[in-house]
């Protein structure tokens, strides 16, 4: 007589968060290396934020499928981090090289120089410490006033001017001319 065999799969288990986080970092860091074209910074702030979002969703997260689910988010965060930082690239150029009446010479030596021009400068703001940073690109790139930047960020508006005028510094002294709200 043969006996059937009836296999029950344990059930599933919740994810300690440190466990998860322990066994997935380097996975999810890898992942997020293939979008950043080699910047270490921006790999590590793509995985920071999957990783919030894992803490968010820590009480459905199941050791079963939580690999995957990390791929997914990854990915999810990696191309929003790539759109944000294309229309931050747009609003630079177009600071950099305004709508003129005149449509721009369209040659390989001028795409060129433009796409240097945005890089640099983009770079020179990436340079910027943290604060500065957020409200230099508050204050060029979206036009806000002192005051509307410090009710965002909740500051004083003394500080959010302290913080641009190191900003501005900063600049200046790295070769940017900033005034009229341009670098």
């Amino acid at each position: 007589m043969s006996r059937a065999v009836h296999y029950k799969a344990p059930p599933a288990r919740p994810v300690s968060f440190d466990a998860l986080y322990e066994a997935h970092v380097e996975d999810v860091y890898g992942w997020s290396m293939r979008y950043a074209a080699g910047r270490t910074g921006w790999a590590e702030d793509v995985t920071h934020d999957v990783f919030l979002k894992a803490w968010e969703h820590q009480t459905w997260l199941r050791e079963e499928d939580v690999r995957g689910w990390l791929f997914r988010v990854t990915q999810n965060v990696a191309f929003s981090a790539l759109r944000r930082e294309k229309t931050f690239r747009q609003r630079i150029a177009s600071l950099l090289f305004p709508e003129s009446s005149t449509p721009p010479e369209s040659t390989p030596d001028v795409a060129l120089e433009r796409r240097e021009a945005v890089s640099s400068a983009t770079a020179t703001l990436d340079r910027l410490p943290g604060q500065e940073r957020v409200v230099m690109t508050l204050k060029l790139l979206d036009d806000l006033s002192q005051r509307e930047i410090a009710q965002l960020l909740s500051l004083s508006e003394g500080y959010v001017s302290k913080l641009i005028s190191r900003a501005q510094g900063r600049l200046t002294a790295w070769g940017w001319k900033v005034d009229d709200g341009a670098p």
